[in-house]
């Protein structure tokens, strides 16, 4: 009986482990997600600590500034990774695990630090309306004109007219100097106070009338609101205490 002399077919070869590679990724990939675990803190915990967030400010400007260099190391990482990776399918060539692995992590840290930080908000909508920082966070939603934010906020308990820390506003207040009519008349059906007074003794339809938003003025004058302007000595001693509490908040800042 005759035998078959046909080898079978050489299976892809596999390609040297390239340490040297990994070692490189150690660094950018260890800082990133160490950038990543710090942002996404700020993010969240310190939001409902704190409230809003400029988001990297104190480590821009503190000993861990050296961190946001790392996605920058870790995308040229990532692009000699990918040429290698090509090049191995190109030859037939399997990359080892390792490789893999570690590019997958850093596609994964990339991943997590573009999430746009509503998305965290809306996470932690619980945390945030329940925190001592809610109306700060709510007036913050208004200004950014993030509706979805606005109306989340109060159907889960956060009150209408609950102020901001730094200049006593309510959100209708907030929505007045935006000149965001939608939210303006959200707030009034849910019973906002439409003469509520600031830290500088204004109401709303005085902030939406002196920076032009007639129609805002217009709606909130249907509703019963008045245009009231604290005097002088009011606003001087708002600016004072905002300047006073922008400074104590810088002090309290963590590095």
């Amino acid at each position: 009986m005759a035998t078959s002399t046909e080898e079978p077919a050489n299976p892809t070869v596999a390609s040297p482990r390239r340490w040297w590679l990994l070692a490189l990724g150690a660094v950018p990939l260890i800082g990133s997600a160490l950038l990543a675990g710090r942002l996404i803190w700020e993010q969240t915990v310190w939001t409902w600590e704190r409230g809003p967030q400029m988001v990297g400010y104190s480590l821009a400007h503190g000993t861990g500034a050296v961190l946001l260099l790392a996605p920058f190391l870790l995308a040229l990482w990532g692009a000699i990774a990918l040429g290698l990776i090509v090049v191995n399918l190109v030859k037939k060539r399997r990359t080892d695990t390792p490789t893999y692995v570690a590019f997958g992590i850093a596609l994964s840290l990339f991943g997590l630090l573009s999430v746009p930080s509503g998305v965290w908000q809306t996470l932690f909508i619980r945390q945030m309306a329940s925190s001592p920082r809610a109306g700060d966070l709510l007036i913050y939603a208004v200004y950014d004109k993030d509706f979805s934010t606005v109306k989340t906020l109060l159907s889960h308990g956060v009150s209408t007219n609950t102020t901001d820390h730094s200049e006593g506003r309510t959100a209708l207040h907030a929505a007045a100097i935006a000149g965001d009519l939608r939210t303006i008349q959200f707030l009034v059906s849910s019973g906002a106070d439409v003469n509520a007074l600031d830290r500088a003794g204004d109401s709303p339809a005085e902030l939406a009338a002196s920076r032009g938003h007639q129609e805002c003025a217009s709606f909130l004058d249907q509703h019963g609101a008045k245009r009231i302007r604290g005097d002088e000595a009011q606003h001087q001693k708002a600016i004072h205490d905002s300047v006073r509490d922008i400074e104590e908040m810088n002090r309290t800042r963590p590095q």
